[in-house]
């Protein structure tokens, strides 16, 4: 089933996969829109099927072609990454989240291809790109600023070969682009709309106390935490190489952090969870990285479609 349909990159893995997320951002054009630039149903539907394309192209090119275990590229994420959105208990849209989580991860994809890569040029083109898409983001969330500071970590943990431009790259592109861009934006009368805070607005609600007790629309999205969880241990397990396990080691900081960060919010619309796509559809994958049974696939996968059913659509 599952396991037969995905074992291999093929056209019609990715047909599947596409249709899926054209479905999902249909479904996500019924919700209620709490933050847009623009009114049309139609247009964020184009909008969110762009973004979740986007992610989903990154998650293929970190997870199929840069993963170690390079001699199995199944195509499980392409059915995973569809799931796992599915799995988020969306109760209404913030474009914010979904866009600029999009730019992220396209830029990630360009930092893991800047590590794989050996000519200079190439690299600080992929670096240069990384750093143009982070700054993007960071027009539409302030605070996504702050993750320059992954790239950064894994330049200087790695034991690639230091080049003091990539420094200026990481930095100097975020100061000349986003001033640049507030002047623009100032003139259109545009500045507080995309340059919004989570932190400084209104979004931000600190618990009183932890709540222990989440509704049924969170079973799902437990479940894949819990499939995050066994696939750390195994990818740890099975990974060899320092630069691929400061790498890894970048991506559980930025999960544990960005989660800690948007747990301290009383009123999530579900729209955040899209910043852990990429971490969560990665980690996950390696569980089918090497041989599985096919049984033991499909039982992972109808769980997670059951779970979105009962949980998401029926109760």
């Amino acid at each position: 089933m599952f396991a037969k349909t995905f074992e291999k990159f093929s056209y019609t893995s990715v047909g599947i996969s596409t249709v899926l997320l054209l479905g999902i951002s249909y479904y996500y054009t019924t919700l209620d829109i709490n933050w847009s630039l623009f009114e049309s149903k139609i247009i964020n539907g184009i909008l969110i099927f762009g973004a979740l394309m986007l992610s989903n192209y990154a998650t293929d090119t970190v997870t199929r072609e840069l993963t170690i275990e390079r001699s199995n590229r199944n195509a499980y994420h392409l059915l995973l990454y569809p799931l796992v959105v599915m799995c988020y208990p969306v109760e209404s849209i913030d474009m914010r989240f979904i866009i600029s989580s999009a730019a992220i991860w396209a830029a990630w994809r360009n930092v893991r291809i800047f590590f794989e890569l050996t000519n200079t040029i190439k690299k600080s083109k992929r670096l240069f790109d990384a750093s143009v898409l982070l700054s993007f983001s960071s027009f539409i969330i302030v605070e996504n600023l702050l993750i320059f500071v992954y790239p950064l970590l894994a330049l200087i943990t790695s034991n690639i070969k230091s080049d003091f431009k990539h420094y200026i790259i990481i930095f100097m592109t975020p100061i000349i682009i986003l001033p640049s861009g507030y002047v623009l934006l100032t003139f259109l009368s545009l500045e507080s709309y995309l340059f919004s805070s989570y932190f400084f607005g209104d979004q931000l609600q600190m618990l009183d106390e932890f709540k222990f007790i989440l509704p049924t629309s969170y079973i799902p999205v437990s479940i894949v935490f819990v499939l995050y969880i066994i696939s750390v241990i195994i990818k740890f397990y099975r990974t060899a190489g320092l630069q691929r396990r400061i790498l890894d080691f970048v991506g559980i900081a930025f999960f544990l952090l960005t989660s800690y960060f948007f747990a301290m919010n009383q009123e999530l619309s579900g729209s955040e969870f899209h910043y852990l796509s990429l971490i969560l559809v990665y980690f996950i994958s390696q569980i089918f990285v090497k041989k599985i049974k096919s049984s033991y696939v499909n039982f992972i996968f109808i769980v997670l479609i059951a779970s979105i059913v009962t949980f998401n659509f029926l109760i």
